[in-house]
């Protein structure tokens, strides 16, 4: 490993460590959801615990190519070093971590799951993945959640010219 991404994983490893420990507490004291099976195929054999509520919740970011653009730049500089640049499991960190990331580009990998299930898995994280939670903002997380989506081969809506220049969290009425 160079020492350029030894200093990029370790800055990365010292943000993700950075929960004070309040937050640590208010984890723990946090109830245990219940389990939801795992996603189906060969390259998704990661299980989460996911509430009713989590799967149900409903992606409030339109799924158009500004929304996967946005999410490819988080992507790209929070999780390709384990996921890897194409979203194919296979970044820089899988050997040395000794991980298995699961194949986003295998479309089998994310069929199972809705955008609230991902949006819930990237948030909470599971060991070795940290959560999300107070590193990025629901925005952040919805965006990400869409380009997900486009590297597993559903293709985006155009963006319309009514759309606002910022993706704004919709709210239903």
């Amino acid at each position: 490993m160079s020492m350029k991404n030894l200093t990029v994983f370790l800055a990365i490893l010292l943000t993700m460590c950075g929960l004070s420990a309040q937050e640590k507490q208010e984890k723990k004291e946090q109830p245990a959801p219940a389990p939801a099976p795992a996603a189906q195929g060969a390259s998704a054999p990661h299980d989460f615990t996911i509430s009713a509520e989590d799967k149900a919740r409903k992606n409030p970011v339109k799924f158009t190519d500004i929304s996967v653009e946005r999410g490819k730049k988080v992507y790209q500089t929070q999780c390709a070093l384990c996921h890897g640049t194409k979203g194919d499991g296979k970044g820089e960190m899988v050997e040395e971590m000794k991980i298995n990331p699961p194949d986003f580009s295998n479309p089998e990998t994310l069929k199972g799951r809705t955008d609230g299930e991902l949006f819930a898995i990237i948030r909470s994280g599971k060991e070795p993945m940290p959560g999300q939670a107070g590193r990025m903002t629901d925005l952040h997380l919805w965006n990400l959640v869409n380009y997900l989506r486009s590297v597993s081969g559903k293709t985006p809506e155009k963006a319309s010219s009514k759309e606002p220049e910022e993706n704004v969290i919709l709210v239903p009425q």
